[in-house]
């Protein structure tokens, strides 16, 4: 897959729309306490709102494509580094990949890792030094292929439901 280019997202929200609502069709699948849902309207609210704020903490999206067809997106933020984050925390200059989604049927053909190598390119002409990336658990994959890329687990985030 030689002829993937990753390109800067200019506007076009169905191709975004498309590729969440995919993702999170996805995590639906695996939640082995099926407590994830897909609302109809959830695509729509959901690009907005990461639209918003991408816009306000100066980030980016990426859309990677294959014969001019989308096949996946990463988005990404700088985040601020605070007043609180000094009292536990080294100074930094954080960021943030908020979404990586590369298409079912185009897994495992080195997309996600062209995604992945384009913005760590763009956090690095921003100075940032460290990168966050949150993974859903049950997303096995995921989490093997950040480890790959030299990701480290740093917090562990539990649930139990209470009955």
């Amino acid at each position: 897959m030689s002829s993937i280019k990753v390109i800067e997202y200019k506007g076009d929200k169905k191709v975004l729309v498309k590729l969440i609502e995919e993702l999170q069709d996805y995590l639906v699948k695996v939640d082995p306490l099926k407590r994830r849902i897909r609302l109809p309207e959830y695509g729509e609210i959901y690009i907005d709102n990461l639209l918003k704020e991408i816009s306000e903490n100066n980030g980016i999206i990426y859309i990677a494509e294959f014969k001019n067809t989308p096949v996946g997106m990463i988005a990404g933020i700088i985040e601020e580094f605070t007043k609180n984050d000094e009292i536990e925390y080294i100074s930094s200059k954080p960021a943030k990949v908020l979404e990586l989604i590369v298409s079912e049927k185009n897994r495992g053909k080195n997309i996600g890792k062209l995604l992945m190598d384009k913005m760590e390119e763009y956090f690095k002409t921003k100075e940032c030094d460290i990168i966050q990336v949150k993974v859903f658990e049950p997303n096995k994959d995921a989490h093997g292929f950040y480890k790959k890329l030299g990701y480290q687990d740093r917090f562990i985030d539990m649930i139990k439901e209470s009955k």
